[in-house]
């Protein structure tokens, strides 16, 4: 009875703070004050009522979304104000937005419908290429380092039901394509990823442009596509698997009743997180038929839709608790590291690029009796190659950081339209996303994989290196091309 109360009061003052905050905007002007000015005060008031009565922490959030919407402030500057940038906010909110999909079986779920449809029963290649695809479809908007732990145990069920057994080639095989793929899904877009987010954040400190979720991954999402084609190709007619025939992928359809049916809990998380997408994606098809709803929309800045999503997860409640809990997933769902670097890089990035410190300019001067004589594609080639050998032996983030920081200073030097530098930098967003081949790459997930048993640190070093070679030639004379339309 207690616990309806102060639910009933809870729900009682959210909607007296709202009202207080939206009628505040229907307000006219009166006694010199501005409509803004009153706007203000109405997010002042109604936040006090917000942090007195429910809470201090997820209502803050609330409050960040109403001041974004006040046009003299906008989402870009109350972001900035608040956390530094936009893209700190923007990975913040993301990290939480996520955090609740992995406590759900959706993992689970999602791998069966891939594995068990008629195609994937067709035969063991088969098979392979939707488990693999199962994987990299996950890993578009769930961390990387999340997804492959939350995913090894149900690999290892696969494993038992199929019969595969550890030491075989197609064990090895198996593990490898889903390390190499989730890591690889992290670089096809910039949902809850932080290297692609660092390469845009860098792009549009240098130059002013920004580039999209759409833009990003209309170059990103083909490059990943062609590059797993490559690599179950290599697989089957380089690595040849001699057990692969041995693989029974009917046996799958064993695992269907080992997932419950998604409840209502899980159907509003999926329900937010794609609305979130939506909102990102579906903005710049209005570019040409809406260009003023458009730029209106395009002002928000990508950190405002995963912020929406946060809210609606924090009001909402299923069998009495709230869907996403401030104090857990600000512990356990935000990767704070990541976080701190990122905002601590991107400010390193843009003090690199300043021209007043003329880092800028030597670096310019030091590199272009390299680059003089290399046609732009052998530049692209350069710095694609240098992404990706680096990305392999170290940190992802500090990869980003330092092939993103030059690649700007460089190419920007270049006379105007000689190169699309925002393509090649955030191709450089994929490149970090190639880092299989030692354990340094990509720690969480290859030592993992190694620590498995079902994989080698030779194997993942020789095919991660195979893998690597395509990226480089894939980025270089595809996905250049493709940037270069796309992102504008």
């Amino acid at each position: 009875m207690a616990d309806k109360a102060v639910k009933s009061k809870e729900i009682f003052f959210l909607i007296l703070s709202l009202a207080i905050i939206i009628g505040s905007r229907l307000v006219p002007e009166f006694g010199g004050l501005s409509s803004d000015a009153i706007a203000v005060l109405g997010v002042f008031f109604g936040s006090l009522v917000m942090w007195i009565t429910i809470s201090i922490d997820w209502p803050s959030m609330l409050t960040l979304l109403a001041l974004g919407f006040i046009p003299v402030f906008g989402f870009t500057q109350t972001f900035a104000g608040a956390f530094g940038n936009s893209t700190v906010a923007f990975l913040i909110f993301t990290f939480m937005l996520v955090y609740p999909l992995a406590k759900t079986n959706f993992v689970r779920r999602c791998t069966v419908l891939f594995i068990t449809n008629r195609i994937a029963r067709k035969g063991p290649w088969f098979f392979v290429c939707f488990l693999l695809a199962a994987v990299t479809f996950m890993g578009l908007f769930v961390s990387p380092s999340v997804l492959f732990v939350a995913f090894m145990p149900f690999l290892e069920d696969i494993f038992r039901v199929l019969e595969v057994k550890k030491g075989g080639k197609t064990g090895n095989m198996l593990m490898m394509g889903t390390a190499f793929c989730i890591s690889l899904s992290s670089g096809m877009t910039a949902i809850g990823h932080v290297w692609p987010t660092m390469a845009i954040g860098y792009y549009t400190a240098a130059t002013g442009n920004d580039v999209n979720q759409f833009q990003y991954m209309a170059m990103g999402i083909p490059t990943g596509i062609i590059l797993i084609t490559l690599l179950i190709l290599v697989f089957k007619f380089f690595y040849r698997p001699d057990d692969i025939e041995q693989l029974r992928p009917e046996k799958a359809m064993g695992l269907k009743g080992t997932v419950p049916a998604a409840d209502l809990k899980e159907k509003i998380i999926l329900g937010v997180v794609f609305f979130t997408v939506f909102l990102w994606v579906a903005p710049s098809l209005l570019k040409g038929p809406m260009p003023e709803l458009y730029a209106t929309i395009n002002s928000w800045s990508t950190a405002m839709p995963p912020l929406l999503g946060c809210i609606i997860l924090f009001i909402t409640k299923t069998d009495g608790k709230r869907i996403l809990d401030f104090k857990e997933v600000s512990t356990k769902g935000v990767l704070w590291g990541s976080v701190l670097m990122t905002g601590a890089a991107t400010w390193l990035g843009s003090c690199l690029t300043n021209e007043e410190i003329g880092v800028s300019q030597w670096l310019t001067d030091t590199l272009s009796p390299l680059t003089a004589n290399l046609p732009v594609i052998g530049m692209i080639l350069f710095f694609m190659t240098w992404a990706i050998i680096e990305t392999n032996f170290s940190s992802n983030i500090v990869t980003t950081t330092v092939v993103s920081s030059v690649a700007l200073s460089v190419l920007t030097a270049l006379p105007a339209g000689s190169v699309h530098v925002g393509a090649v930098v955030c191709m450089v967003g994929v490149c970090a996303a190639i880092c299989n081949m030692t354990p340094a790459g990509q720690s969480t997930i290859n030592t993992v994989a190694i620590g498995s048993g079902w994989t080698t640190t030779k194997s993942m070093f020789i095919w991660g290196g195979i893998f690597a070679v395509m990226a480089i030639l894939v980025l270089t004379f595809i996905s250049y091309p493709i940037g270069s339309v796309v992102i504008g």
